[in-house]
């Protein structure tokens, strides 16, 4: 079994998240290779700082940051 970093994970999806409009969850898992459980874990992560507001279509789960205009820390 691996080890997985959920914070270091969430950290490169903030990256993707705040350079953009919007990504789903599919998009995301699919530009860091890694699962969609990963990648909803590393959501989850971020909605848990209050970093990102989480909308839902008929298909997909859409992530967007709520304030891209300031610094976020982590740990």
């Amino acid at each position: 079994m691996n080890t997985i970093n959920i914070r270091q994970i969430s950290e490169k999806a903030w990256h993707i998240i705040s350079n953009s409009d919007h990504v789903t969850l599919s998009e995301l898992a699919t530009k860091l290779n890694i699962s969609i459980e990963i990648a909803a874990l590393s959501a989850g992560w971020l909605m848990a700082e209050d970093k990102i507001h989480v909308d839902t279509t008929e298909k997909d789960i859409v992530l967007s940051p709520k304030n891209r205009y300031h610094p976020i820390y982590f740990g």
